[in-house]
């Protein structure tokens, strides 16, 4: 029996030892304690408690290693789809391949392939993934632009370790990542903003019209107790609107503060490049005293859900002269994509999808998030199929197969204590701060699409053992 056989059969013991270990006493002090630990770090997903799961994702050393070899090969492919698009404008290329397939986004062309730039397009994604129950991994969304988890996943970790229920691991080697520390991502930030400039290393946080709030306070606060316990020696981190710049000379200010970095955590279909009201975030786009953490190009093109399509889909991924390393890794991790338009030859949208049944795809939007515009197939009516074949379509998007979501028994516990069974479905999300893996985080839900925007539960994940290959 080889060594992965062997870690999967004393995975599936030490799963069978954490449902006997957790008894009704310890779920519900473990709940409780849980919900001290993240209220003292003044944690909330935009007002309201974050819901955590009590039963955690647990994932090999092993083929966590192959998901991150898996994932920084995939970066390197969406990286250069984002360049061989700027390179094709910058050119005159209108009508070549990724200016073709990126055509929904055309209002923002110009803006991309404006923007100056000293490190790689993408420097923060979280592939949304899904681990079958067979072993196999699905890489299901990108999230190139300003993915969640940054902070709060790592505080949910500590707070599940500190609680009671995790004496059912306490003998366990649990390996530690970039996104299990609260300081990881603030310190990555602060190492790219001293790279850009490091006599004036300060990061503003911005957003758009109040949208997408979340984790931002944490990230100030963490990035204050760094400077206040000299881990950092410079810098400030300011939260803002991308309308409060301003152009002073050839800098980029907030408030009077000069920026070396922007994280702009936004809806970036919202914004209007012509409106005057964002002309200095156009030209903090422009400048090169300050930089986008994530690129434009991460924020408008790689983000999007057919992303997947331009890996996955011969017609289109033949443009980006891909390896055969990077061929086998998107065959193996990247389930099948397509966009919409391509796959429904009739005009109202009323038929199913060619070739295949309605039960084994999910229709997605291209550019929506936290769970908006995604219908499932094997859950809808041959009308209600249909209406979202039109609404998809309306929204530029995908069809993509359905994946083997895996599901597990688990008990939850109500807001006034009490304990029911429930059956929750669950995925493992891939983070990477620039070209490192980052490590894993996780989310659950009782539905299938398990987002935590929508009902779901931030869960756990821990990385167990080092010693298979």
């Amino acid at each position: 029996m080889s060594n992965i056989s062997l870690t999967k059969n004393a995975l599936s013991a030490l799963r069978e030892d954490l449902a006997e270990y957790q008894t009704s006493d310890r779920l519900i002090s473990s709940a409780s304690s849980i919900a001290t630990e993240l209220a003292t770090h003044g944690i909330s997903f935009e007002g309201n408690e974050l819901a955590v799961s009590l039963n955690p994702t647990l994932v090999t050393s092993a083929e966590t290693e192959r998901a991150a070899t898996a994932g920084a090969v995939l970066r390197r492919v969406l990286n250069r789809s984002i360049n061989q698009f700027i390179t094709e404008h910058v050119t005159g290329q209108l009508d070549g391949p990724m200016h073709r397939f990126f055509t929904p986004y055309f209002t923002w062309w110009n803006l991309i392939a404006s923007e100056r730039r000293t490190h790689d397009a993408i420097q923060l994604m979280r592939y949304d993934a899904v681990r079958a129950d067979s072993g196999g991994w699905s890489f299901i969304e990108t999230n190139t632009a300003c993915p969640g988890g940054t902070i709060h996943c790592s505080r949910v970790r500590t707070a599940w370790l500190n609680s009671d229920v995790a004496g059912a691991v306490e003998n366990q080697s649990i390996s530690e990542f970039a996104v299990d520390d609260p300081t990881g991502f603030v310190t990555f930030m602060a190492r790219r903003a001293e790279e850009i400039d490091p006599t004036a290393p300060n990061i503003a946080i911005l957003n758009y019209q109040g949208d997408y709030t979340n984790e931002l306070e944490s990230l100030r606060r963490c990035h204050a107790a760094l400077r206040a316990s000299g881990q950092l020696s410079a810098g400030e981190l300011l939260l803002g609107d991308i309308t409060e710049l301003r152009v002073v000379g050839e800098e980029i200010h907030l408030r009077g503060v000069k920026l070396s970095l922007i994280h702009n955590k936004l809806d970036q279909l919202q914004i209007n490049p012509e409106d005057a009201a964002v002309a200095n975030w156009v030209a903090a786009a422009r400048s090169t005293s300050v930089e986008f953490l994530n690129s434009l190009g991460s924020l408008y093109l790689t983000e999007a859900k057919r992303s997947l399509v331009l890996l996955s889909d011969p017609n289109w991924n033949r443009h980006l002269r891909l390896t055969d390393d990077e061929a086998a890794v998107i065959s193996e991790y990247v389930p099948y994509t397509r966009l919409l338009q391509d796959l429904v030859q009739d005009g109202d949208g009323s038929s199913s999808l060619p070739g295949r049944a309605r039960q084994s795809f999910v229709l997605k939007a291209d550019s929506l998030t936290r769970g908006s515009g995604i219908f499932i197939g094997g859950r809808s009516t041959v009308g209600e199929w249909a209406r979202a074949i039109e609404t998809t379509r309306q929204h530029h998007g995908v069809a993509q197969l359905m994946c083997d979501l895996p599901s597990r028994p688990s008990k939850h516990v109500t807001a006034d204590r009490q304990i029911i069974d429930v059956v929750e479905y669950f995925g493992v999300d891939v983070f990477f701060f620039g070209e490192d893996f980052a490590g894993m985080v996780g989310r659950s839900h009782t539905e299938q699409i398990f987002n935590v925007g929508n009902g779901g539960r931030e869960t756990p994940v821990l990385v167990i053992g080092g010693d298979c290959a």
